[in-house]
């Protein structure tokens, strides 16, 4: 734990007062706005420039419910030129459908010319309804609430905002950032941990999530802020949660706050740490592979044979630079004597797998399998020879058990794209979902692993897709998968294949 003792802050009417910046054990007599290229000089007490903040108001449309959200924008665009984003998530006193209140705050302070003219940013603010919040949860409790596995309406309309704002402006979705306080700082871990790779860091303050999933925001730059005699939010949450990402081996950085009760966000948002973080950091897949696969590797036992089960995206998986082999990096890197199965073959589908299931795959003696099939199946229904949903769903489920009956795990991803335009844009779309559907009710009831890779692509695409492009994103052809396509499915194999030996 580390705490950082500073003096208040003293704040005039419009007037943020701060002189020279410092930090040490000793403390600080104030902050300044710290940009990493260039420091400004101090602000003085006179106040801020009066130039009108540039907001757009908008709204989104969750299951015929209007969301409200606000857009900050810089006070002066340049053509060609493309922008970093912060995604703010406010407090319990902020909820409403004024579409104004959630302007306190993150978002007064980036509309000042002084913040803007060092950072120009876009700030996207939604606002959460009277009497509902981001996440379900008791804010006071001091104990975590399991990771719900779906979110919230107020917490799919911030996701619908953020792909239309990422649509309709010059962002640079290298550099998209995500933070919130209380309410808002639930609702960022729980954003984050559902879409780590939407983000390049997150700060979390003074909230709170369900610490067992943090292995989800590997590689992801972590800020954590929190007041140590806060009595809203117990200081405990944030505790448990960074406490859980050093026991993974994962970077996180910690301040707690003295004799700022709940109102840790008015140090926190104006201290250098901070500033420094949420615009300089760049998104960075491969950081958080390899940090996804560092924690697999140490949570495998001797001998472990990991199998690779599935069709050409497996086979090609296997080459320099895919999946698999990026995996198979990793383990060794760090050092566990384990073997690694690759079993793809191109053009097979689930009747192909079970053909060969007894000598590529338990022929083998695997102790975890990573069944990943399913695109053939539906995209050679176009010729005429794909699989019946029926014929699939049997086919999976005897695989998986046989599988089982040797004694070892099994993790089941879904089907994920052909074609990246869109969800619904894409022509067999409507059918991928249904055998998607099916993939996973057979995981749920045969006790395998699910790998989500359907949802993962489809909410990647969402965000990192604004043109609808029909390939390119993550695949070569909007099937195979490309370099970034290869980094985003080794991340979640990852994560399967560790709760998979997790639960054996």
């Amino acid at each position: 734990m580390t705490a950082l003792i500073q003096t208040p802050l003293i704040l005039a009417s419009l007037a943020l007062v701060a002189v020279s910046y410092s930090i040490s054990n000793e403390g600080n007599d104030g902050t300044t706005i710290y940009h990493p290229n260039a420091i400004p000089k101090p602000v003085t007490e006179q106040p801020f420039a009066t130039q009108q903040p540039n907001y757009l108001s908008e709204e989104v449309q969750i299951g015929g419910t209007k969301f409200p959200f606000l857009l900050l924008t810089p006070k002066s665009i340049q053509k060609e030129t493309k922008y970093p984003l912060v995604l703010f998530l406010h407090g319990a006193g902020e909820r409403g459908k004024d579409n104004e209140k959630q302007k306190r705050h993150f978002p007064e302070l980036m509309a000042r010319q002084e913040y803007q003219d060092i950072h120009p940013t876009f700030v996207l603010a939604p606002q959460c309804p009277e009497n509902q919040s981001w996440v379900d949860i008791d804010w006071s409790s001091k104990k975590s609430t399991p990771h719900q596995p779906n979110p919230t309406m107020p917490m799919q309309s911030v996701i619908a905002a953020l792909a239309k704002v990422v649509r309709e402006h010059p962002i640079d979705l290298e550099r998209i950032s995500l933070t919130g306080l209380s309410m808002g700082g639930y609702g960022t871990w729980d954003l984050a941990m559902r879409h780590p790779y939407f983000f390049a860091s997150v700060i979390p303050i003074c909230g709170g999530g369900d610490e067992k999933n943090v292995a989800r925001l590997s590689g992801l730059p972590v800020q954590v802020w929190h007041g140590e005699d806060d009595r809203v939010v117990p200081v405990i949450r944030s505790q448990k949660m960074v406490e859980e990402i050093k026991k993974l081996g994962m970077a996180v950085d910690y301040f707690e706050l003295p004799n700022t009760k709940h109102n840790s966000w008015h140090e926190a948002y104006r201290r250098k740490e901070f500033l420094n973080l949420i615009f300089s950091a760049k998104r960075n897949l491969a950081e958080m592979q390899d940090s996804s696969a560092q924690i697999l590797s140490r949570n495998m036992e001797e001998k472990e044979v990991v199998a690779f089960f599935g069709d050409s995206i497996t086979q090609f998986g296997n080459k320099n630079g895919g999946y698999v082999d990026l995996i198979r990096r990793a383990i060794r890197k760090e050092g566990p004597d384990s073997e690694i199965i690759p079993a793809g073959i191109s053009g097979n589908k689930v009747p192909d797998l079970l053909k060969r299931l007894d000598r590529d795959i338990i022929g083998q003696k695997p102790t975890v399998v990573f069944v990943y099939i399913g695109i053939n199946d539906v995209w050679h229904s176009e010729m005429g020879s794909g699989t019946p949903i029926e014929q699939y769903s049997e086919g999976l489920r005897e695989i998986i058990q046989k599988i089982q009956a040797v004694g070892a795990r099994v993790v089941l991803a879904t089907p994920s794209v052909i074609g990246e335009r869109p969800n619904g844009e894409n022509s067999l779309d409507k059918v991928l979902d249904e055998y998607a559907d099916a993939s996973r009710k057979i995981a749920k009831e045969e006790g395998a692993v699910l790998c989500d890779l359907r949802s993962v692509f489809v909410d990647y695409l969402r965000i990192f897709n604004p043109r609808g492009i029909d390939k390119g994103i993550l695949t070569t052809d909007g099937v195979h998968l490309n370099e970034m396509g290869n980094v985003l499915v080794a991340i979640e194999s990852a994560h399967a294949l560790r709760a998979a030996i997790a639960t054996r």
